[in-house]
Order: structure tokens, then C-alpha cells, then sequence
């Protein structure tokens, strides 16, 4: 709005052929009925100019009711921009549809090959278990009977072992020579028993003597091989006045024997333990005398000693 209180009116770009005028007459002094003549001229022509503006403007005013609107046009180009952008969209969710189609049809087919081949590993899986569950079972009889076997080979030799050394006589702390041979040993043996325990020695008695091993600093061990069990008797039952003397006779026990009767006077049930006749014994602490083995559980076998004396004493079958 305009100070005055009217809208401005919008200038108009007129665009046309502009109507033609007559060229002025060029003015010249004349009389009055010149004049006259001249000044009706020039409104003709300003009623003409007028008359032709009046019809342009008109032309103008039909040109502009058939022009858009820039809201129109503002609305035409949105709608036309999102007509374009949902055909582009449309357009590219299909090609993307397409794609996710294909490329899952791709997948399933992939799977379905992945779930065929894991359905054969799993019954090769399933096989191999069984055949392996078969063969672990039958090689678990195999060892058991294996170390049965083992067992019993190692108390075979354990008693074969112990039986060929049956007339053998171990006699300590007596003292080494400088120059000692089996001559010597013989003689130096044979007076220890006669001045000792009144024992006399035959050297036919001997079927071999020599010293065993033993650790550094301490007096090697004697071993004697008689001829036969008398001889070894004989021996053996002089054990006390030899202890007295200073020496000691012991039975030749196996390594095997020797560790069972270290085991059992480890035990706590075990008051003392001894070799003889070939066979372990030990004293429990009620004054049981057992008979061990090498692979014996002690607690076991001090158990079932119990029962087979209860069984006994009530006269059931053992």
C-alpha cells in the first residue's frame, strides 16, 4: 500500500508493436483558424494513442489472466519433481527388489547345498562315533586284558624271580679288605659263623659268593648262594647271635618284594612287615598276620583277610 491509501499497481512490461502516430506537424505562425486546425489534430492523435493503449492494455490484461501464478507454477514443479522421484523410486525398488530376489534365491540355493552337505557330515559323524565308541571298547577289553595279563607275567617273574635266589644269604657289616677275592670271602665268612653262631660253613656249601652294590661310604653286603635250602637253614636260624655280634643275615628279596614290604610299613593299619618263605607278611596293628602280594591293595586285601577270618569263624562258606 501506497501512502495515499491505494495499492500500487504493478508495472506492467508491455510488450507489443507500439501503435503509430502521426508525425507533428511542425508548428508555424499562422492565423487563428491554423491554430484551430492544429490543436483538433493533436487531440486526434492523443485520442488515437489513447484508443491504442486502451487496447494493448486490454490484450494485456486477457495475456495475464491466462498466465500462471508463481504458486502455481511453485506447485506444478513440486508436483512434477515428486512424480519424477516416485518414479525414480519406484524405478530402483524394483531393480532392488530384483536384486534381493535374486541374490536370496542365490542364498537359499547355497543353503539348502550347505544343509545337504552338513546332513551327510553329520551321518559320517555319526558313524565314525559309533565305529570309534566299537573299536575304544573293544581296545578297552584289549588293555584290560593286557594289563591283566602284564600283572600276572610280572608275578610270574616276580616268583620265579624270587625262587631262584630261595638259597640265598644276605650277611652285612662285614668289613671289606684291601685285597679280597672269593677265596678270602669264603674263608673270612666261614670263621665269622664258627666264632659267631657256632655255624660251620662247608665251602662245598658255597655255590657262589660275592658283594653287592651299595651306596658310597656304607659297607657292601655279602650275598651267598648255598647249595641247597638245609644249608640255608642252618644258616638263617643263627640269625639272633649274628645280630648280636654285630651282623645281620637276611633273606635275597626281590626289588619288587622289597618295595611291597616298604609300602606296607608305610601304611597305618601295617605294624611290621618281613619276608620269608618265598612270600610278603604283615602285622596289622590287632595282631593279624596277612599275606600280600606285589600289586595287592593293602586296604583291600587287609578287608577281605577279615571277612575270609569272620566268614571262618562263623563257619560260613568262604
Amino acid at each position: 500500500m501506497s501512502g495515499n491509501g491505494k495499492s500500487e499497481q504493478p508495472k506492467l512490461n508491455f510488450k507489443g508493436q507500439k501503435p503509430q502516430t502521426k508525425p507533428a506537424n511542425k508548428k508555424q505562425r499562422a492565423d487563428s483558424n491554423n491554430s484551430t486546425n492544429t490543436s483538433m489534430d493533436e487531440l486526434f492523435n492523443i485520442n488515437t494513442q489513447l484508443e491504442a493503449m486502451t487496447e494493448g492494455l486490454r490484450e494485456l490484461r486477457e495475456d495475464l489472466k491466462s498466465m500462471l501464478k508463481r504458486e502455481e507454477i511453485e506447485d506444478l514443479i513440486q508436483k512434477t519433481v515428486s512424480a519424477i522421484m516416485s518414479k525414480i523410486e519406484e524405478t530402483m525398488s524394483k531393480k532392488i527388489e530384483t536384486e534381493v530376489a535374486n541374490k536370496t534365491q542365490t542364498l537359499h540355493e547355497k543353503l539348502a547345498g550347505l544343509e545337504f552337505e552338513n546332513e551327510q557330515l553329520k551321518q559320517t559323524v555319526c558313524d565314525l562315533k559309533t565305529n570309534n565308541t566299537k573299536a575304544i571298547n573293544e581296545l578297552d577289553i584289549l588293555i584290560e586284558k593286557n594289563y591283566e595279563t602284564s600283572r600276572e607275567a610280572l608275578k610270574l617273574a616276580n616268583c620265579n624271580e624270587q625262587y631262584s635266589r630261595n638259597n640265598n644269604v644276605k650277611i652285612m657289616n662285614i668289613e671289606e679288605t684291601s685285597h679280597e677275592s672269593e677265596a678270602s670271602l669264603i674263608q673270612t665268612v666261614s670263621n665269622i659263623m664258627k666264632t659267631a653262631a657256632d655255624v660251620n660253613l662247608k665251602p662245598e656249601d658255597i655255590v657262589a659268593i660275592h658283594r653287592l652294590p651299595s651306596k658310597k661310604g656304607t659297607i657292601r653286603p655279602i650275598i651267598i648262594k648255598l647249595r641247597n635250602n638245609n644249608a640255608k637253614s642252618a644258616i638263617m636260624k643263627k640269625r639272633t647271635p649274628m645280630k648280636t655280634k654285630g651282623y645281620r643275615l637276611v633273606d635275597d628279596v626281590t626289588k619288587r618284594n622289597q618295595g611291597l614290604i616298604s609300602r606296607l610299613l608305610l601304611h597305618p593299619e601295617i605294624k611290621n612287615a618281613w619276608f620269608f618263605n618265598g612270600a610278603v607278611f604283615g602285622q596289622t596293628i590287632s595282631e593279624e598276620r596277612v599275606k600280600f602280594d606285589i600289586f595287592d591293595n593293602i586296604n583291600d586285601t587287609i578287608r577281605d583277610f577279615r571277612s575270609r577270618s569272620r566268614k571262618f569263624q562263623t563257619g560260613e562258606s568262604v
